[in-house]
């Protein structure tokens, strides 16, 4: 029996897709989604997604193009599950992990990302490699304010994140008092947006892997790495530290660079606080 063709004939009809999915080999329910993913069936997606039988519903490594409308379309799958008395094993609660990465997402995939309500209890959020350039600035701190109660560990890596965008969450990110992880690795920030950032989240009691990119004051006009301004970035990020007065450890990642996004040259390195006896730590 091949799915291949029956799958591309069931999802051009739509309504009969849907109504088979009760009777539908479990087997069956992957391929049926990535067909109906591809081809940007909402309506036989938001009623997988609502039938769905395994724990994992995986989306990040699809989403390799802007699919307007297919994110919108599982998340909607999801509400209607939060809202009904009897639901599948996989979805008792609220999700509490949320992986999207290296995609485009739309202006309207974040909004309709934070008003979902099934990320009111997200513990992990990963959005790495979504491009922020170029959304709407209020967009993040939304999303930041609706999981803030409960978010645990917070992911933007490559996300074009830039001082703006940083400051507006600043506020929701003070209140992520159960955060224990944080990376914003291969973004591009200055000194002054990371002081802030480091005395918005200072008061954080459980926040102790903390992964953040070289200061954009280490490169030249030309964009070239310079290891001197670096060392001069890091004996004043060492001072704010101090400054701060709690023993807390960053890490200032090189990896990947900010402009070329070389990911085999520069390598991590501390920066220790330890209350009495502050520390910097060069990697050799």
């Amino acid at each position: 029996f091949s799915f291949q063709a029956p799958g591309k004939s069931l999802l051009t009809y739509e309504a009969l897709a849907i109504s088979a999915l009760e009777h539908l080999p479990i087997e069956l329910f992957p391929p049926l989604f990535m067909e109906a993913f591809c081809g940007r069936h909402r309506k036989t997606l938001k009623a997988l997604v609502q039938a769905w039988p395994f724990v994992c519903l995986p989306l990040g490594g699809l989403m390799q193009t802007p699919h307007l409308g297919t994110l919108q379309a599982v998340l909607d799958g999801l509400d209607v599950l939060l809202t009904q008395k009897d639901h599948p094993r996989c979805l008792m609660n609220p999700l509490d992990n949320l992986s999207i990465t290296h995609c485009l997402l739309a202006d309207s995939d974040l909004t309709h990302l934070s008003q979902s309500l099934n990320i009111s209890q997200l513990k992990s959020l990963n959005l790495s490699g979504v491009t922020m350039t170029y959304s709407s600035p209020e967009l993040l701190p939304a999303l930041m304010e609706k999981v803030s109660a409960t978010l645990q560990e917070l992911y933007l890596e490559q996300c074009g994140i830039r001082d703006s965008h940083l400051e507006a969450i600043l506020p929701a990110l003070s209140h992520c008092f159960q955060l224990t992880s944080f990376s914003l690795r291969g973004n591009l920030l200055s000194m002054p947006i990371m002081e802030k950032m480091l005395r918005h989240t200072s008061e954080l009691p459980s926040l102790s892997r903390e992964l953040y990119p070289i200061p954009q004051e280490s490169f030249s006009s030309q964009g070239i790495f310079q290891p001197g301004r670096l060392a001069q970035c890091q004996t004043e990020l060492l001072e704010i530290l101090k400054d701060l007065g709690r023993p807390r450890t960053i890490w200032i990642c090189f990896t990947p660079c900010p402009h070329c996004g070389d990911n085999t040259f520069y390598h991590p390195e501390p920066i220790i606080y330890g209350g009495n006896i502050p520390c910097l730590c060069f990697s050799t």
